[in-house]
């Protein structure tokens, strides 16, 4: 299969996703199964898809002390290039997609921690963007639109290859190697188990570090990323940031097969504002009544206190204290004949503040 026939059938699963109400990438899995194959067996594909897929994988994977988490990282920053190529192919019209913030977000904490500025700038404007000012980049003026299905189809291949060469690092038991050794047994080898037993015999040779436990696979890859939301929202949540600065208006990109787990495409589900409900925790479960409510105190007011004025004159008689026996018989006679003098003062100020006639003594 040409890169034309690949091009034309990455296009038909795009357009095929839109009418389901899913703007993403490609998520078909029979493509994906034909695109793993083929670039398993030819990894000069690459090249005719994107004249600088090499250059991007030796730039983000060059001088890495442990390939793993590295290709893990250059894979998501091969998604928001794919997903950056299709939203303008999809959605042109949408202005949220024309600018990209290149100060926060997912430009500094994925792209640029993946790959060069240089090759960063140089993959944007094959998309159309060109530097407005030093911290966005702005699609001045549309490329075709097979222009951007082809960068988009690239960077797919890209993610795939990260994918394959994730599976030859664990098939191999080590990710501590030189990245050169990697993408030389890549390209000398028409399937995985070949690549593996190129560089085993490199190993041997060079009795380089032993082997490290299996790292997983490489589709699963960590928190999700999408290209919308800003910086500030990334803080004390879950979900990440994003390129353009706004939440984002696209769907999920679509399910796919179980025979690879979560690829990040999937993963995105909760960041494409496409999640579900908030968990809560049943009422019953709550420990030790932690967020039950205590009653809250009546408010304040005159005719309150003067009905609590009114109980304690009730209470001044003496069977009212029967329970203070420490108080001796001949103190409660003065006491008692005082209460309501002092119960009165209070009385007095309370009924004159009231507006209410006051007794005769």
């Amino acid at each position: 299969m040409g890169s034309t026939s690949l091009s034309e059938d990455y296009r038909l699963c795009l357009e095929r996703e839109l009418r389901r109400g899913r703007a993403g990438v490609c998520g078909d899995p029979s493509l994906r199964a034909v695109l793993w194959q083929i670039l398993v067996e030819d990894f000069d594909l690459h090249g005719a898809l994107q004249d600088d897929a090499l250059a991007l994988l030796t730039d983000g994977l060059w001088g890495r002390a442990d390939l793993a988490p590295a290709l893990r990282g250059l894979a998501r920053a091969f998604e928001l290039l794919e997903l950056a190529a299709v939203h303008l192919y999809l959605l042109p019209w949408r202005k949220e997609f024309t600018t990209i913030k290149t100060f926060s977000g997912g430009y500094v904490h994925v792209l640029k921690g993946a790959l060069s500025e240089d090759l960063l700038t140089r993959s944007f404007q094959k998309m159309g963007y060109a530097p407005r000012d030093n911290h966005r980049l702005t699609v001045t003026a549309l490329p075709p639109a097979c222009q951007l299905v082809q960068v988009a189809l690239g960077c797919f291949a890209l993610r795939l290859e990260c994918e394959i060469m994730g599976e030859v690092l664990a098939q191999l038991g080590t990710s501590l190697l030189p990245a050169e050794a990697l993408l030389a047994a890549r390209r000398a080898s028409g399937d995985v188990a070949s690549c593996v037993a190129w560089l085993q015999q490199r190993l041997a040779r060079a009795k380089e570090a032993p082997p490290l436990p299996h790292h997983g696979s490489p589709a699963v890859f960590g928190c999700p990323l999408d290209l919308y939301r800003d910086l500030a929202e990334e803080e004390g949540s879950e979900e990440e940031a994003s390129l353009y600065g706004g939440p984002s208006p696209g769907a999920v990109s679509p399910p796919t097969e179980s025979a690879y787990e979560a690829p990040l495409w999937e993963q995105s589900a909760q960041v494409w504002c496409a999640g579900g409900p908030a968990w809560e925790a049943p009422v019953n479960s709550l420990p030790y009544g932690a967020f039950e409510e205590e009653p809250e105190p009546a408010p304040f007011s005159f005719l309150s206190l003067r009905h609590e004025l009114g109980r304690t004159s009730d209470l001044a008689g003496p069977e009212g204290f029967p329970a203070y026996s420490c108080v001796q018989p001949s103190v409660l006679q003065p006491s008692l004949g005082e209460q309501p003098q002092r119960t009165w003062l209070p009385r007095s100020r309370v009924d004159a503040l009231l507006g209410a006639p006051r007794p005769g003594p």
